[in-house]
């Protein structure tokens, strides 16, 4: 088979240390057939990072839980302890393999030598074995560090609270605008068809042949030589708009997008009914400056083609980023019924759905995005994120590390991750997350706010304050962190400053929002209740039993029975004034 000559050629390169080389060839292969866990392993080899080595190490246990190498290889890198029941890798010839398959065939004549398959399998299978083990060995150990972040921790059962709720939210952070320049991607450069191909023109004999190799050559990543072909295919037919488009879309795909625009604007101004240009218009300006309004181009495109998959789906993205997700919505759902099963489509879905509230939903999106292309980074950010709001933290904090580790330039992603942590207990892994988040962004109100978070969690009261404040100072319009410093002042026993903090500073952010208004009640009347105040703080107790019996706090927000401690505040008098306790969640072991 084709699959098995370029296995053998790129095990060939890397045997002649010709890793780009094999690169080339396994990439290929992966794109063919994404799920074969010996090409990742393979692939472990030729790559030149170990982040990328224990990415597709972990991808291909991941599509083979029993692979030995990928075992070895991530044991190697200290992703996965120390597994005695896991033999070395083998230094002489694998007989054992020869002589296995050689009785299941003993009755047929026996071929000797190369001309053998049996002996080509068994030298195949012994060599890349010894290959990859001694690859791992010699490129690998010498890098020394040990990746520690990809431990997921073993989530313990949280204490319940008395009168402090938990301490952070399940999930806050907005969701951040993803870029698709990431390691990952430039190793599998297309795994899915980023634009569907939008061929409406044929072209005569003279210009067809360069036409069909760029477009093969499109397909294949390789945008210079589709470039070239396609500038060719212009000598000969100056009118050809899809020519110009493509040359567009590879310039883009190469990073170089004010030469993609150019080529935009000359596939429009040959056929202005021509919707794939004002598609690539949009997406060339807004890569150049993210601040422009593109929304007219995606309209035209869609307005000259209403099957038009790749426009809906842009503008349902620009949607989303605009603040617009039910409109979103309904883009992306056409785009679905137009190109079903596009990785993309499921990743902005899930965006929209997070940014409606819809939790399970996004959750289910996510999922399918990341089943469709294991290597869509962004499509790990939201799937942590949905995890997270959905309260599976484990699989959140996974996802997480996955996206942070190619990507650890994100900020916001590491904010995530951190708040991941916090809702877990994990307050000292989420403050070194958290830590990394502002040494990129120090002007990071989320991050300030979910460290503050943490440093309650472990009691640090003073770093918890100087938190809180900075978090204020860069967002003074966020109710939480104005919250969260009152209960700093009530838990450092300042009452009066908690008192004063919320009446200031947070309720006026509280407008209609009954949510925000109940949980400024209830900090209020614990407050006043601390400083003897009962008979104010009885205005704020009958506030929260005011509220519509269907009325359900989120669980994160104040303990799930602030009905029946409202109830006993206001019916036994008199009480003695309790105290509000800090009740910290037991924090997360973190287990190799």
């Amino acid at each position: 088979m084709a699959e098995d000559t370029m296995l053998q050629e790129a095990i060939q390169a890397l045997r002649q240390k010709d890793r780009a080389r094999a690169r080339d060839l396994l990439t290929r292969l992966l794109k063919a057939e994404q799920n074969n866990a010996t090409y990742w392993v393979w692939m472990s080899a030729a790559v030149d990072s170990q982040k990328e080595r224990l990415y597709c190490l972990q991808t291909a246990l991941k599509l083979d839980p029993g692979n030995a190498a990928a075992k070895r290889g991530l044991i190697l890198l200290g992703a996965l302890p120390p597994d005695d029941s896991i033999p070395p890798f083998p230094l002489n010839h694998p007989r054992q393999w020869e002589e296995k398959l050689a009785v299941q065939e003993e009755e047929k004549p026996k071929k000797r030598g190369w001309a053998n398959p049996l002996v080509r399998l068994a030298v195949t299978i012994g060599g890349a074995v010894i290959l990859i083990g001694l690859v791992l060995l010699s490129v690998m150990l010498p890098r020394g560090g040990t990746s520690r972040l990809l431990r997921t921790p073993t989530h313990r059962p949280t204490a319940t609270a008395t009168l402090t709720p938990s301490l952070t939210p399940l999930f806050r952070t907005p969701t951040p605008t993803f870029s698709a320049k990431t390691p990952l991607w430039m190793l599998l450069p297309v795994t899915y068809t980023p634009t569907p191909l939008y061929v409406t023109t044929k072209h005569p004999v003279t210009s067809s042949d360069a036409y069909s190799a760029a477009i093969r050559y499109f397909k294949q990543g390789d945008y210079q030589n589709a470039i070239n072909l396609m500038q060719q295919v212009l000598v000969i037919e100056p009118g050809a708009a899809d020519a110009y488009y493509y040359i567009g879309e590879s310039y883009r795909f190469l990073g170089d997008n004010a030469k993609a625009l150019d080529a935009y604007n000359a596939a429009v101004q040959i056929n202005a009914n021509f919707a794939p240009g004002y598609l690539g218009q949009a997406m060339a300006l807004e890569a150049l400056d993210f601040e422009t309004d593109v929304m007219g181009y995606l309209d035209q495109a869609i307005q000259l083609d209403t099957q038009f998959a790749a426009a809906y789906l842009e503008r349902g993205m620009q949607r989303i980023n605009h603040g617009d997700p039910q409109a979103a919505l309904d883009d992306l759902v056409r785009a679905n019924s137009l190109s079903p099963d596009s990785p993309l489509v499921y990743l902005y879905l899930a965006e929209a759905e997070m940014a409606l509230g819809r939790y399970d939903q996004a959750l289910e999106s996510a999922k399918k995005a990341n089943e469709l292309d294991i290597t869509l980074l962004p499509a790990y950010l939201v799937l942590g994120q949905a995890y997270s709001a959905t309260g599976q933290l484990e699989k959140a904090v996974g996802a997480l590390q996955t996206y942070t580790l190619y990507q650890p330039e994100d900020a916001s992603a590491w904010v995530i991750l951190g708040s991941a942590y916090n809702a877990a207990g994990d307050y000292n892994t989420a403050i070194s997350a958290l830590d990394r988040a502002i040494g990129m962004d120090k002007k990071l109100a989320e991050a300030y706010y979910q460290r503050g978070m943490a440093n309650l969690g472990l009691e640090e009261l003073d770093l918890a304050e100087q938190d809180f404040k900075t978090a204020v100072a860069y967002d003074p319009f966020d109710f939480d962190s104005h919250l969260g410093l009152a209960r700093v002042y009530l838990l450092q026993g300042h009452a009066g400053d908690a008192y004063m903090q919320i009446e200031r500073n947070a309720r006026p952010l509280v407008k209609d929002n009954q949510s925000l208004q109940a949980e400024a009640d209830y900090w209020e009347a614990i407050s006043l209740e601390e400083l003897g105040e009962t008979k104010a703080a009885e205005h704020y107790w009958h506030n929260l039993l005011a509220l519509p019996p269907d009325f359900v706090l989120p669980k994160e927000v104040v303990p799930a029975d602030w009905r029946e401690q409202a109830r006993q505040y206001l019916e036994i008098t008199p009480s003695p004034t309790p105290t509000p306790t800090f009740t910290s969640t037991p924090k997360v072991t973190q287990t190799p």
